[in-house]
């Protein structure tokens, strides 16, 4: 865990402080930050026989940068990290609310085209990487239970000005992998599924190179373990409400 988020810090670092490096064919070069409240359910299901779901409500930082090309091509990087949460998956067995962590790493190519009166559409695609940790109560036998999501993506969007700024909208679907395991030897693999994003966002500039954005994201993603156990799924669903700052180079 601690690697994952040391290599994060590592990554925006070198684009926060050298966008030369990234402006070296021209273009448009950003880096954003901010918080965003999220909503993380996570449901584990074998029918007839056993079926629970794990809640996490939490605050998530955010960090990334992006290079668009005077061609509309462009190039994004980002990650988000929970801030002190928990879940409440074991208050099932009076064990009370336990710690949670949740990382994720998304990295995104596409074309944006402009079109008459300040529109836009876009396509994108993509790698997607995700690490949620359930840690344990004491008295269990292991410290913690861990939820890994990776996959590619693909999808569209569309921006429209209206109130002195933009709104826009995206909708993705990806072919995911699952892994989930603990601490104590438990290891099992999901078969490849298919899930989805939407989202939709304001941005507002402040200045020539700072502007800020409000932006909604739903993701739902469903794992497949029956090849592993019979019957076995996991559901992931995500929902976020944030808030970030860009500064333009």
């Amino acid at each position: 865990m601690k690697i994952l988020r040391i290599d994060l810090w590592t990554l925006l670092f070198v684009f926060a402080f050298f966008p030369a490096l990234a402006q070296a064919q021209s273009g448009v070069f950003r880096v954003y930050a901010g918080l965003a409240p999220t909503s993380y359910h996570i449901t584990l299901d074998i029918p007839g026989a056993f079926n629970a779901t794990a809640k996490s409500t939490y605050a998530a930082a955010n960090l990334g940068a992006t290079w668009v090309s005077p061609r509309g091509i462009y190039v994004d990087v980002s990650g988000q990290t929970s801030l002190s949460a928990k879940h409440d998956l074991w208050e099932i067995t009076g064990d009370g609310r336990q710690k949670f962590l949740r990382d994720s790493y998304t990295l995104t190519g596409g074309y944006i085209h402009a079109l008459p009166g300040g529109v836009s559409i876009s396509g994108f695609g993509g790698y997607t990487y995700g690490k949620t940790i359930f840690y344990t109560p004491p008295s269990f036998g292991y410290s913690k239970d861990i939820f890994e999501s990776k996959g590619i993506f693909i999808g569209a969007g569309a921006g429209v000005p209206a109130l002195r700024g933009q709104f826009s909208g995206s909708l993705a679907i990806a072919g995911m992998k699952g892994n989930q395991k603990d601490d104590n030897g438990f290891d099992i693999k999901a078969d490849t599924t298919i899930g989805f994003s939407l989202g939709g966002a304001y941005t507002y500039k402040l200045s020539e190179k700072l502007g800020v954005t409000a932006d909604l994201r739903y993701q739902q993603y469903k794992y497949d373990f029956g090849t592993q156990i019979a019957g076995y799924t996991v559901t992931e669903k995500i929902t976020s409400l944030g808030v970030r700052l860009g500064y333009q180079f």
